[in-house]
């Protein structure tokens, strides 16, 4: 048994309730944002589908909420795939009857120039970062217009409103997800349905820190890590995924009733005069 209060998340703190009763969907769940995301939602009171497509952190994101006194189930999940994406819109409202909240944070990139890109590549950061967010919505849609009222948040970056070296997929991807949540908010509005995303800056997630749960993940250099750092240009640091989480939160709670269409950047004043 992992003792839950000593772990890689030392910012979350103790639950308000601001979720009490409502059932969450969360992808890329088991590391970095979306691992943090799941705990403090359940800590809120949410019943969470933790969907990822590894399950090798130790302990699993779902039996670490459990050890904590919060229900979560796993599921794992191809968010590439349209009917993994049904699936996890099946298993929220047979498991706990609902849904309330479809939080999609599964992505990545592919680091080079667009010159250098295979069509297969291209196509693996086009499906992870913004097709996926196609299918998961389209998969929740029809519960929340039934119900009349969800929430769905995205998962985009600082770098879908700023540019950046080398991450010409995963720049252009992040973009389309900031404008496509602002366009959705429009659509869905009006149905009781609130559409928002987040823009971290450079987070300290296991891609950074050679963490589990994929070690051939890059790994950056401490030269690397200073300068993704140093990027967050008041601060000085990287986020902790804690602190992603909980904008998350924000986004997803009453707090935020009247919040739709926005891009809500966390990022350590990268982009103050961008």
């Amino acid at each position: 048994m992992v003792d839950a209060s000593v772990d890689e998340h030392p910012g979350l703190g103790k639950g308000l309730g601001r979720l009490q009763g409502k059932v969450a969907i969360i992808t890329g769940a088991n590391s970095g944002i979306g691992r943090a995301t799941s705990r403090l939602f359940a800590r809120e009171g949410a019943k969470v589908v933790c969907c990822d497509i590894q399950e090798a952190t130790t302990p699993r994101v779902d039996r670490l909420i459990e050890q904590g006194g919060g229900q979560a189930v796993f599921l794992k999940v191809d968010v590439t795939l349209q009917a993994d994406c049904d699936r996890m819109i099946s298993t929220a409202l047979e498991r706990y009857g609902d849904l309330d909240i479809l939080f999609n944070n599964a992505g990545g990139g592919v680091r080079k120039k667009i010159h250098e890109f295979t069509d297969e590549e291209w196509n693996f950061v086009m499906n992870l970062n913004l097709t996926a967010i196609f299918r998961g919505v389209r998969a929740a849609i029809p519960h929340f217009l039934k119900k009349g009222r969800g929430n769905i948040v995205n998962t985009a970056s600082t770098f879908g409103i700023l540019a950046t070296e080398q991450y010409p997929a995963y720049c252009a991807t992040k973009a389309a997800v900031v404008n496509l949540t602002r366009q959705m908010a429009l659509d869905y509005g009006p149905s009781g349905i609130r559409v928002n995303c987040v823009c971290p800056g450079a987070t300290e997630t296991p891609r950074f820190r050679g963490y589990p749960p994929q070690p051939s993940l890059d790994r950056a250099t401490d030269e690397q890590r200073a300068r993704m750092a140093s990027s967050n240009r008041a601060l000085l640091r990287m986020a902790r995924p804690e602190e992603i989480a909980y904008g998350a939160l924000f986004l997803v709670s009453d707090e935020s009733s009247f919040v739709t269409g926005h891009a809500l950047v966390i990022d350590g004043g990268q982009s103050i005069d961008a």
